[in-house]
């Protein structure tokens, strides 16, 4: 324990522990809402929209990491858009994202002679490189999205229940669906950040799956995806330390543990 105070005085792990905090018991919830709109190839999606920021970023003199976190928010928002104007689905659209992104990233890789090495690096992520600022940009999103499920909690329940039985109740789907594809957009991005692209599940999507084996509502959803979020991220770091290991990849084991836990449990009922 004294090993653990005296490693969470140093400011950079001590960055690195709120930051992944936070974002355990703020953007696992938005799993739930991946899990109820059937977007499990959004993340995906998006990380390689990710892949072409990083080489926008870096073709313009930009860092990989800047280009990435601009990009995907942009285009979370425009496949909720286009989706919803153009009553394209949620494959088709994820589909033509992920295929035109990573055209796009190779062909100015191969325009700008830009190492394609350098830009696969947000797959990796390294949560000890948080700064303040980064702790910051967490915690507002955090925020915005506890904020975003209290002020539209109505409407967005609705929408995750039947987007055209809400739509028939007045609620304006168009503009929620583009706020929770805002939303997943930034967690993602920031995600990239913390534990890297391959490891986004770990925060974002594991918990929200093991809430909702559990949840008998949707705001025990949120708030079980929440309690799993922060076991993960804190029991995550802790055995890293403890065992000298990646902190995304002990976060992201367990999460999966987890999920395979509250598997077995629930299946036994």
């Amino acid at each position: 324990m004294n090993a653990l105070v005296e490693m969470l005085a140093i400011p950079v792990i001590r960055n690195a522990f709120i930051g992944m905090l936070v974002a355990g018991a703020t953007l696992s919830t938005l799993g739930v809402v991946i899990v109820s709109l059937h977007l499990m190839a959004l993340r995906f999606t998006l990380m390689h929209v990710g892949l072409l920021g990083a080489a926008a970023g870096m073709s313009l003199g930009f860092s990989a990491t800047a280009g990435a976190f601009v990009l995907v928010p942009v285009a979370s928002v425009l496949m909720g858009t286009l989706g919803q104007r153009f009553r394209i689905s949620a494959s088709s659209m994820t589909g033509f994202f992920m295929t035109g992104s990573l055209a796009g990233a190779f062909l100015l890789l191969a325009r700008a002679g830009v190492p394609a090495m350098d830009v696969f690096g947000i797959f990796a992520g390294n949560i000890l490189m948080l700064g303040r600022l980064d702790v910051v940009l967490v915690a507002v999103l955090g925020v915005a999205v506890v904020l975003a499920f209290v002020i539209g909690y109505r409407e967005i329940q609705a929408v995750l229940l039947d987007r055209d039985l809400a739509l028939s109740l007045g609620v304006p789907v168009q503009a929620v669906v583009a706020g929770l594809f805002l939303l997943l957009g930034a967690a993602v991005a920031l995600a990239l950040r913390l534990v890297g692209a391959l490891l986004v599940d770990a925060i974002i999507l594991l918990p929200g799956m093991a809430a909702l084996r559990f949840a008998r509502g949707f705001g025990s959803a949120l708030v079980l995806s929440s309690v799993f979020g922060v076991i993960a991220c804190a029991g995550g770091f802790f055995v890293a330390v403890r065992f000298n290991l990646p902190i995304g990849a002990s976060s992201a084991a367990v999460s999966s543990a987890i999920l395979g836990l509250s598997a077995v449990v629930t299946c036994r009922k």
